[in-house]
Formats: C-alpha cells, structure tokens, sequence
C-alpha cells in the first residue's frame, strides 16, 4: 500500500489502484468528515461504504475494508461527527447530522472516476455496518435511494426499546431503564476528557435526554420522539434496497428481537424485496468468533447485488452454539442452519405449562440484584450462571426468594424455539407498579437451569388493580433446545443488576393464563465451511464439557478424610469412557503444600482428563480425590478453593486488567475476599493492571490470566500449558510467578510439554504414560537416577521409549 495522504492535495491523476486515500470533506457549515478510500487493484469498482461503531473511528473498520478492497470494491470509511479526527457533535444518527453526512459522501462517490455508475450521480454502492454503524446504515438506505445494498449487523431497530425495553404487548408505558448499558456508552465519550464538560461530544438534547432518564428512570415524552427519529424501524417503508439484517445472540443490549420486528415491518408490502436474516453466535457481549463466516456471508451479499452475480442466499440463517463437543479441546462447535422461511413465516406451536402461580418479592432498593448479563460479557456471565445452576443447582440469575419458574411437565419429545415466544399472564403487586424481568429457560432433570447468554424480556406495569392486572408478555427472541425429560420454564426474576428498578419493596404474584406460544423453523445444516471456526470458550468451554458428560448415575462420593497431611491426595484413579477406552488406570500419588507439581506425559497419557478430575469437572469411574482432605467431585464445596487456567479467558481489550479480574469474579458469583493486592504482588502486573488489556503483550495477557485463576488465593491452582506463545524472557518471569504463588504456602500443578521448563519450574514430577503413573517424585531425585545426573528430556524417553503417541486422545 501507498502511503496515506490528504487527497485534497492529491491530484486524481496519480491516484493509483490498490492504494489508500485518505480525505477531509466538508458535509456541512462547521463539521469536516475524516475518510479513507482503499481502492482496489481494478477500476473502476462498485463502493461499499463501512459505517463503524460507537466510540470507534475510521481505523476500527481497517481490516473489514482491506478485505472488501482485496475482493475488487471501493471501500469507503469514515469517522461519524464527535469520533476520531471528524468535527461536529454526536447526535445519535440524526436524518439531518450523521445520515446527511452519509448522503454527502455518496455524491462525493458519485463524483469519482474510479467508482462504477448506474446513471450520472448514482454510483453503485452498498453500505454496511455493526451497532451504531449498522443503525447508519439502514438509515441512510432509508434517505437515499441510491443505495443498492445494505447489511446491518447487532443494531437497533427501535432505539426507545434498546435502552427502555418494554416486553408487555402493546403497552405504550417505557420499561426499565437499561441503566447499565447506557452509562457504558455514555461515558466512552464523555470520560475521555474532563475538558469536555459533562456531555462531552454529545450534542445537548442526547445529553439532557440521558440526564433525564438517569434521574427519571423512564424518558420523557420529547425523549422518546427524540429516540423515535433516529429509530430504523420508524423508516422501514423507505428502505428499498436489498437488505441483510445481521443479529448476535450473545447480546443483551441488542438481542435477536431487535432484528425480528425490523424483518417483519421491512416484509410488509415489500414481498419482493430481497431480505435475509442472520442470528448468529456473537453479539455485544460475546467474542468474535464467528466473524470469518459473517465476512464470507457479507461478502456473498454484496457480490450478488453489487457485482449482480447468480449466488443463492438463505433467507434466514441462525447458529446452534450448544452443538457438539470437540473431543480434541473440549470447545462448542457451533452449528448453522439455513432456512427458506423468516421466523415469522413459521407456523406458532403450544407448550402447557403446569405451575398454577409463582411469587416473588422485591427487596428495598432492589439489593441484592439478580445478574442475568454484564455489558460486554454478557455470554460468560451466562456461562457462570449455568455453571454454578448445574453444579450447585443455583443461578445469579434466579435470586431465592426473589424469583419463580412457570414449569412445563417433563418433555416427552424434545423441543426447539427459534424466535420469540408470548404468554399471557396475571401479575399482583402490593404496589400499583411491577417491574419484572421474564425468560424462557430449560431445567434439566438434575435441577440445572439454562438461561440462553443471559437475555431477559423486561417488563413494567403501572396501574395494577387489587385483583392483579392480564398482560401479554412476548419472551426473548432465543434459539433454545430442549431434550426429553427436560421442562421449559417462564422464568421471572423481580432484580436484574443491569436495570432501573423500583426504590421500595413489594411482593409479586404471576399466574399463567394460557399456553406458552413459541416459534419454531424448519431448517437443515449449512455445510461446513472454513469460516465456521470453533468458537473458544475459554475456561468455561471445559466446564460445559463436564456439565454436559456428567453421568446420571453418578459414582459413590467419598467420604472426607479425617486424618489427611497432603494438600493433595489422588488415591486410585480410574477413568473408563463408554467407548471402553481406559483414559486413566490406578493413578496415586500426593501433593504437599509449597510444591509446584509438573504433569507430564505424551499425547494421549491421560493427563487432561486426570486434570478434569482433579478440578471436579468429571466424575471418576473409580478411585477419590481429595484437596485438604475434603472429597473433589463435581458440585463438591472444595472446588470453591480451586483456580484454574485452561485455554485462554477471552479478556476483554477495551477494558483495564483490573476491571477484567472484577468483572471475572463478579461474574462467578463468588463470595469472600478477592486478595486482588497480594495476586497482583504476586504476578508483578504493577501500573499495567490499569491500562487497556488491548495493549498487552502476550506474556502480560498469560500473566493476567494466572492473576484471574489466583483470585481468592485458592490453595491449588492448575494450570494447563501457562507458557504457551511466549518468549525465553516471558516464560522466566512466569516461571518466577509461580514459584512466588507455592512460596505462600500454596501449590502449583502444571501441565505442560516442555520438558526443559518443566525442570527448571517444577519441584515435583508426575509422569504418565497410557493413562498409568510411570513416575513419581522430587525433581532431584529424578535427576539423579542411578548417581548420574540426566536431563528431564532424557529420563522421559528412557522411561517412555518411542511410545510417544496413543490412538485416541484424551
């Protein structure tokens, strides 16, 4: 590429293809748009404009416009007005602020030689967006007819309902105040600077409309048309291009309903129009991960309405994250389905609920609150949830005393719901006011309850009459499967962390009064595709694993030990799977405290799976563990003295390290002191755990990562393969971290293939070989077999030979 330069002093002459373009344009009195054009090797090329996010700027879609540019488009970015180096204040979208500035850029295209033409002033172009970028785009596309695609990705379809969500049909009565979300956005721009004042780049009606609704709990009749007029699903019948509505199920800002009343209102009338819808696996608040399948998909949409190429595209596509297990590294892999019909084309279905009435109170204040997401981890919050649900058979989500569950008999077929679901209802309030947030969960027969990435249909009722007040409460949007045995439940917490609620307690009563009413879609497997990549978990990824391949008969718990000197104690440890693979034999050995324990072995010796077992993720077939004596099964209290570094924790970059660890432990749902002062003593994090994880190298995210497992200062931390992707200098820092940790009392067990690092770390050895105990001892007495000092290397292949690989991994 070409260095980038102002094109107001760049001469269309010397402009040449496969280069970047950088330009100020004057959209409006006083406001100056900053852009970059990536042109591609061949020109002239149909355009795609990239609206990027909120707080983001045009550097924040570099990497989507490189990719387009590679494909043969002209790819235009921008800064929107208050972002990066662009003028003018933020308003939000406004028809006449942002979507004109959008418009201006168009004819600017419109003006260039290298951009394909329809007819004098109307180039060929498309636009694209996620969030605030989507929202953009399907504005625009409702102001400007030149447009002739558009793809929205995890916008709003309705701005008031983004951040007021009301879930009761038809009420003209804001919800909750989506207190939590809001402040996140707002002060990504109004803390950059103090000189900014309290508003920061906000154009003042958007900062006294979020004053309002702080104080208020509610927007105010001039906030919600305010609200309305940056809302797409207001200009819906303008919309006339070629749309794709993108929606990420990991999203409790934007859930999967937001793009379902927009889909259903762009039908209307337009039955020709070409409109697909994609619920996939991301969103908000999960990761990334399926953006090498949106990329292709997007792709695919432009170049069938851009470059008019005969490509067959689903109408609706949707992702199972809940699919089968990779036997390899325990992560989900997703699964995409495909369909000729959008959720709302499919026939309705009807599920009998049998709980007569639940009741609930509200304490004052509304504290403790229920957690069902946190902004930007809403899926690992969700995670937690389910983890402590299958384990200790409570949610944070479902608070005692403050929640209740309208239950289905136990299913006799398996259900699937993909897309909304409604029921009707009868709500009593010891006050003329309820807020209250529903669900639809499963509850597997152990008592485990699923609540989809955390999505909660809130609700608020004003003027309820002694006699209670009947309601329709239309359920998140979701995509839920259900087994046989299983119960699908109407969840209803009466707190949410994430909302405004009331200041008083009261006591609530819900009836059902009918059925639950749910969608379904008739819809087959998309092939595989090399952008369908796994979707890491993290750490968590293993314990869905567990909590998946938990046996139904379960293995006799053992009782505790009374008289027990070791930290650690494995007594004859078997595990055989269904197949009748034998994973690990007759495993014993002990683990004193202050020891940092290596586990070695090669591939398929048993060790991940005596690691699962030792963290309570699985059940042994035979045998005990114990950790200070206590018995270590899955759901047993000692796991509560347990840290563990799997994989990678999937940080969140635009958030400090320090505010990754508190959000980690408040996701947990963990109780006690954190020892935050002693773990960052400790891994020597110093002035980095403030700053931006996005700006760590890679041995500061390991580092990190094993101050996240430290948190609570459990007695034993298991670490699986700490130093991989470091330096030599990294991995001598972790190495001195860990001797830090045992030094206070604790212990270390690592699992690892570095036999060299192993040796210079570790105090202890554990050595296996097809799933039995080769070698046990004192890292010295290793060394020193038959009197002659040997490297760990070489007593390895001594005593393992060339066995190195087993068939089957485990």
């Amino acid at each position: 590429m070409l260095a980038v330069m102002l094109a107001s002093v760049m001469s269309p002459s010397v402009v040449k293809a496969d280069e970047i373009v950088s330009e100020i344009i004057e959209t409006a009195p006083g406001v100056s748009i900053d852009t970059s054009q990536y042109l591609p090797k061949k020109l002239p090329a149909p355009a795609i404009l990239i609206a990027h996010g909120f707080g983001g700027s045009k550097e924040s879609v570099e990497s989507e416009a490189k990719f387009f540019a590679s494909k043969g488009f002209v790819v235009m970015t921008w800064s929107a007005r208050g972002f990066g180096e662009s003028t003018g204040q933020i308003e939000m979208n406004s028809i006449d602020s942002e979507v004109a500035d959008t418009r201006a850029l168009i004819t600017h295209l419109a003006k260039s030689k290298n951009v394909v033409l329809d007819v004098e002033g109307d180039p060929r172009v498309g636009i694209m967006g996620s969030s605030y970028g989507g929202a953009n785009a399907l504005l625009t596309a409702s102001q400007d007819s030149r447009i002739d695609a558009v793809i929205s990705d995890i916008s709003w379809s309705d701005l008031e309902q983004g951040l007021f969500p009301q879930s009761v049909e038809r009420s003209v009565t804001s919800g909750p105040f989506k207190k939590v979300w809001a402040g996140t956005f707002f002060s990504a721009v109004t803390l950059q600077s103090a000189y900014l004042g309290e508003c920061g780049s906000f154009a003042q009606r958007w900062c006294d409309a979020y004053q309002n609704a702080v104080l208020q709990g509610k927007p105010s009749l001039s906030d919600k048309r305010l609200l309305e007029s940056v809302s797409p699903i207001k200009y819906a019948s303008s919309i006339l291009a070629p749309t794709l509505l993108s929606q990420g199920q990991a999203d409790s800002l934007f859930p999967l309903s937001e793009s379902y009343k927009l889909a259903r209102e762009l039908k209307k009338n337009k039955t020709d129009n070409p409109l697909s819808l994609i619920w996939h696996a991301d969103g908000h608040d999960g990761s990334n991960a399926q953006a090498p399948y949106l990329r292709e998909q997007f792709l695919l949409w432009f170049q069938k309405h851009l470059l008019d190429r005969e490509i067959e595209f689903p109408v609706f596509q949707f992702t199972r994250s809940n699919g089968s297990i990779s036997l390899q590294d325990s992560t989900v892999i997703p699964k995409v389905f495909t369909s000729e019909k959008l959720p709302f084309d499919n026939e309705l279905q009807q599920l009998q609920l049998v709980t007569p009435t639940t009741a609930m109170i509200y304490p004052i204040g509304g504290v403790p609150s229920a957690i069902s997401a946190l902004p930007g981890i809403g899926s690992a919050g969700a995670l937690a949830s389910q983890l402590l649900s299958n384990l200790a058979g409570f949610s944070p989500a479902f608070l005692p005393g403050q929640s209740g569950l309208l239950e289905s008999a136990p299913l006799t077929e398996p259900i699937s719901v993909v897309g909304p679901s409604s029921i009707k209802v009868r709500i009593t309030s010891t006050e003329p006011e309820a807020t209250l947030f529903f669900s639809l969960v499963t509850k597997s027969p152990s008592g485990a309850i699923n609540l989809p990435n955390g999505i909660v249909a809130p609700v608020r009722i004003a003027n309820i009459s002694d006699g209670g007040t009947d309601v329709v409460i239309n359920l998140p949007a979701t995509i839920l499967d259900a087994s046989i045995g299983d119960v699908i439940a109407v969840g209803i917490s009466s707190t949410d962390q994430g909302y405004e609620t009331p200041k008083t307690s009261r006591f609530y009563s819900v009836s059902p009064l009918t059925p639950l009413t749910y969608q379904t879609s008739i819809a087959t497997a998309a092939q595989s595709s090399s952008a369908n990549i796994l979707w890491p978990l993290g750490a968590f990824a293993s314990v869905i694993l567990a909590a998946i391949f938990v046996r139904i008969r379960r293995p006799k718990i053992a009782p505790a030990k009374e008289t027990s000197i070791a930290l650690v104690a494995v007594e004859n440890l078997s595990k055989t799977y269904k197949d009748g693979h034998r994973a690990v034999a007759d495993l014993s050995f002990e683990v004193q405290r202050g020891q940092v324990v290596g586990l070695l072995g090669p591939n398929g010796a048993g060790k991940t799976t005596a690691l699962r077992m030792v963290m309570g993720l699985i059940f042994p077939t035979n045998g005990s563990i114990y950790l200070n004596g206590e018995s270590v099964y899955p759901g047993s209290p000692a796991l509560s003295n347990i840290g563990c570094f799997i994989e990678g924790p999937g940080f969140l970059p635009h958030l400090s390290g320090r505010e990754n660890l508190r959000l980690y432990w408040r996701s947990i749902g963990r109780d006690g002191e954190q020892h935050l002062d002693q773990v960052v003593a400790i891994t020597k994090l110093g002035t980095a755990l403030d700053k931006k994880v996005r700006t760590y190298s890679q041995g500061m995210r390991q580092r990190l990562a094993i101050a996240q497992s430290m948190l609570g200062m459990p007695d034993l931390l298991v670490l699986d393969e700490p130093t991989n992707g470091l330096d030599p200098q990294q991995i001598a820092e972790m190495r001195q971290v860990l001797k830090n940790y045992a030094s206070t009392g604790r212990t270390v067990v690592i699992s690892s293939h570095l036999l060299a690092e192993i040796q210079q770390t570790c105090s202890h050895v554990v050595l296996m070989h097809r799933g039995e105990l080769v070698a046990f001892g004192p890292m010295e007495d290793l060394l020193s077999k038959n009197r002659r000092s040997q490297s760990l290397e070489e007593i390895f292949l001594e005593l393992i030979g060339d066995d190195l690989v087993i068939g089957q991994e485990n």
